[in-house]
């Protein structure tokens, strides 16, 4: 099953925007989607179900193991608007932080 197309410009808006992080995309057969990012040092995760939701979190040393998302969505949409806002925020933070 090819992955939706919002994620495909995902994955190519997030090459562009953060050339130095490191970007995982696994689309498996079944149409769910993985797509983890590391940026700045954080790291971050969307995971897309074709019939069961969206769900995205910022993964922390404390976070457990299978905790499940921090976020879930019920449409791709919204949740790949937050999985950008997330991840901006990170960059700006970092930024914020070296040019102290």
């Amino acid at each position: 099953m090819t992955p939706p197309l919002q994620l495909q410009d995902l994955v190519a808006e997030l090459v562009h925007a953060h050339p130095s992080a490191k970007l995982d995309f696994d689309p498996l057969p079944s149409g769910v989607c993985f797509l983890w990012l590391t940026v700045e040092g954080r790291n971050f995760c969307l995971e897309y179900h074709p019939t069961q939701g969206t769900g995205v979190s910022e993964n922390v040393a404390e976070t457990p193991l299978f905790s499940g998302h921090d976020h879930g969505f019920a449409a791709l949409e919204p949740a790949i608007k937050f999985f950008k806002q997330i991840v901006a925020k990170a960059a700006e933070e970092s930024l914020a932080v070296l040019a102290q």
